[in-house]
């Protein structure tokens, strides 16, 4: 979800939006996407 990219060139979903789909926090998400 977090590499979907829109028509427009922006992301397609905000880390905010993609928590909460997941019902996790904004860091969760960030911790996971720094994980290698």
């Amino acid at each position: 979800m977090y590499e979907e990219v829109a028509e427009d060139g922006r992301r397609r979903y905000t880390v905010a939006e993609i928590a909460a789909e997941f019902g996790v926090t904004r860091p969760t998400i960030y911790r996971h996407l720094s994980k290698p």
